[in-house]
């Protein structure tokens, strides 16, 4: 876990979303399916390969941190695109965003790690990375992900890509996974200490780029958010200050 983040102050309300699904396909590449439980080192393996209806991913397109843990992060996982190099991954709220890393980064530590932090500042929150103002403002601390491709952007509301549902999230239920030896070295049945716990306030994130719909483009790890319920019109009471961890772990080009 990257950054600490800290509730501070506010009283906000959300907009209302609407998710529909998506049929994640299996592809000619790697699925979705193969990726995660290749990670998994003890527990139930998923299936999300379907109609997110019937299986156990969700297109709910709204986070916020969860409210009873004081850290946040998110780690790269996998990218598996032709644009892998030109791509960026960040948050947004409304018409801003925020980015975080790029396509071209690579490798984790806590030296190129970013922490995201959400200041309640005269009716807004003031979005900082790594303690410096970006100068963005969202006007709530709920967020949803975006892929950045080429000149355009993909997003986790679908009604920002024109209605087309290209984003999944897979919830955690008390797995073990194994991210690699830069995150986790020494991970496996008998040093399970050594392994990331996914809990059900972390999910496994990813997008569709182009038209074979495997949803594994890009996949992120994020640790200690929340889901907003649907339909979301959602009024949200609290002091705080949000802190989120990003950090890069690897990529790989089809």
């Amino acid at each position: 876990m990257d950054m600490k983040k800290t509730l501070l102050a506010a009283a906000l309300v959300a907009a209302s979303t609407s998710a529909s699904a998506l049929v994640v396909n299996d592809g000619s590449e790697a699925n979705l399916n193969e990726i995660i439980n290749g990670m998994m080192v003890s527990g139930d393996a998923i299936d999300v390969i379907g109609d997110t209806d019937v299986t156990q991913a969700t297109t709910s397109p709204y986070f916020t941190s969860s409210p009873d843990s004081n850290n946040s992060s998110a780690t790269f996982l996998i990218e598996i695109t032709d644009g892998a190099s030109s791509q960026s991954f960040g948050i947004f709220n409304g018409s801003e965003s925020v980015e975080l890393f790029v396509g071209s980064d690579s490798g984790v530590s806590d030296s190129n790690s970013d922490q995201v932090s959400f200041r309640l500042q005269g009716g807004s929150y003031s979005v900082y990375v790594n303690n410096v103002d970006t100068d963005v403002d969202f006007s709530s601390d709920q967020f949803g992900f975006y892929l950045g491709h080429g000149n355009s952007k993909i997003y986790s509301d679908a009604s920002m890509n024109g209605g087309i549902e290209r984003f999944v999230a897979i919830q955690g239920q008390d797995q073990y996974l194994d991210l690699g030896s830069e995150t986790t070295f020494g991970c496996d049945l008998e040093h399970l200490s050594d392994c990331v716990l996914w809990e059900d306030d972390d999910y496994i994130v990813g997008f569709e780029d182009g038209t074979d719909f495997d949803a594994n483009d890009l996949v992120v790890f994020v640790q200690d958010i929340t889901e907003i319920p649907e339909p979301a019109s959602v009024a949200l009471f609290g002091l705080g200050l949000m802190g989120l961890g990003f950090a890069r772990r690897k990529q790989s080009k089809a």
